[in-house]
């Protein structure tokens, strides 16, 4: 961790909902945000540095919406844009929550595979430590759904953790957060 001068640096993966949709941030990411506000910040928001990173996937069903399966650079410029406001209105719920709380942070968007550019940050960025949510995936839903937070514990060059959601808190599809 960081000197006792220096505020300990602590980066975030956010991502929205997959139930509730835009613009609410999962209950994963929410569950670790929360822990890490009462567990580690707790009332000493001077001594954290937070840094959000909310990873956009690529819309793969971008066109679903559409009527034709004809695009004009427009269209491409619109859903880009759309998105960038989808992930902005989900960095805004937490910068606001830290403002509030008064603890110094900063946010960001990338796109790629989550799991890749949250370790590629965390190299490029330096964090004392990465906090990021869980789902609990089983074994067998592991297998075919991937775990972010899993590859991030065996991958990202600082300490990680990972915070379940709780159990009341799990959707029927534990895929879905």
């Amino acid at each position: 961790m960081a000197g006792s001068s220096e505020p300990t640096r602590v980066m975030v993966a956010v991502n929205e909902s997959s139930i509730k949709g835009y613009p609410h941030p999962s209950i994963s990411c929410r569950a670790a945000f929360d822990w890490m506000l009462s567990k580690l910040v707790r009332s000493n928001a001077a001594g954290f540095h937070l840094l959000f990173l909310h990873v956009q996937v690529p819309d793969e069903d971008g066109f679903d919406d559409m009527d034709s399966i004809y695009a004009s650079p427009a269209d491409f410029q619109r859903m880009k844009q759309r998105d960038k406001i989808r992930g902005l209105h989900l960095l805004e719920h937490f910068v606001n929550q830290c403002h509030q709380l008064e603890i110094k942070c900063e946010a960001w968007i990338k796109q790629g595979d989550p799991k890749e550019v949250i370790c590629s940050e965390v190299k490029r960025v330096q964090p004392d430590l990465l906090v990021v949510g869980s789902r609990g995936l089983g074994p067998f839903q592991r297998v075919f759904v991937g775990t972010v937070s899993e590859f991030c514990v065996k991958h990202a060059d600082c300490p990680v953790i990972t915070i379940k959601r709780k159990a009341d808190e799990a959707p029927q599809d534990p895929v879905d957060d």
